[in-house]
């Protein structure tokens, strides 16, 4: 997992974003954490909105572009961005607009779904994992004495209490193999609905739209001298399009654009420890 692209020059433009189970809406909004699931922390807050795709955004002309508002879109004028995006993540092509209140002013993604990753079924049934046997050593209960020997309001111990805890422990995970065999096929955890169809760990490609990003492509030296292409922020009119880079860079770093806290932060007012987090993440800074 990378951060957002936040570089038009970087040699690392492109990311994969995965499809992960559908939450309910509340999971996103809450900053929460356990030592299971890590912690959730609000890089930013905003709105979106729907662009026509192009499948080569960056040789469209400007002539093409400006008629988007009079062409592409004016079908479906009357839906609202969060149909465009259902109809979008149907198409297997979005291209979004993301008005945040971190994320520099017309900051736009091209996001599209890889054809070797274009399944309609969710992900066969893992094979079992071996599971940790639970132990049932415990010290036997006490022989009971001859009924001779009992008052008559002592109570008659169990003889068999580990039978009844073993049953329990077994009904209790077969509970749990069925919500998790419920989540697989739904790709949803509970309380959520997956009304777009999303099939779990399905590969995107993501990358950032620069032209519509606010950058234009500008030939430095010549080509026949080795001289490369850079993307500068472009003009349009007085005004000077595109931003400066900005760079994600992950949990040790990053705050919450909502209280200002880190991750650790966040895991320390959970009161969580012992949580481990995956390897491999780093920021994308070339």
């Amino acid at each position: 997992m990378y951060g957002l692209p936040g570089n038009a020059n970087s040699r690392r433009l492109s990311r994969n974003a995965t499809e992960t189970r559908v939450h309910n809406v509340w999971n996103h909004l809450i900053e929460t954490a356990s030592a299971s699931t890590g912690s959730l922390l609000v890089w930013d807050t905003g709105e979106y909105e729907m662009l026509p795709y192009h499948e080569n955004i960056e040789q469209v002309t400007d002539d093409e572009l400006s008629g988007d508002s009079d062409g592409d879109c004016k079908p479906s004028s009357n839906l609202s961005d969060s149909e465009k995006l259902h109809a979008a993540f149907q198409n297997r092509k979005i291209r979004v607009r993301l008005l945040g209140t971190r994320l520099p002013p017309s900051y736009t993604l091209s996001i599209r779904l890889l054809s070797s990753e274009n399944r309609h079924e969710q992900p066969a049934k893992p094979s079992r994992k071996r599971r940790r046997k639970v132990s049932t050593d415990r010290p036997l209960a006490q022989a009971t004495p001859p009924t001779s020997d009992l008052d008559d309001d002592e109570e008659v111990p169990d003889a068999h209490p580990e039978s009844m805890d073993v049953s329990l422990l077994a009904s209790e995970r077969e509970i749990a193999e069925q919500e998790d065999e419920e989540v697989r096929l739904t790709n949803t955890y509970p309380g959520a609905t997956n009304s777009i169809g999303s099939i779990h760990q399905r590969r995107w490609y993501l990358s950032m739209d620069r032209y519509t990003s606010g950058f234009c492509p500008v030939r430095i030296g010549n080509r026949s001298k080795g001289g490369r292409r850079m993307w500068m922020r472009r003009r349009e009119g007085e005004r000077l399009l595109g931003f400066e880079p900005f760079f994600v860079m992950g949990r040790e770093l990053e705050r919450s654009v909502v209280t200002g806290r880190t991750a650790d932060e966040v895991m320390a007012d959970e009161g969580v420890q012992g949580f481990v987090g995956r390897k491999g993440w780093r920021p994308v800074t070339e």
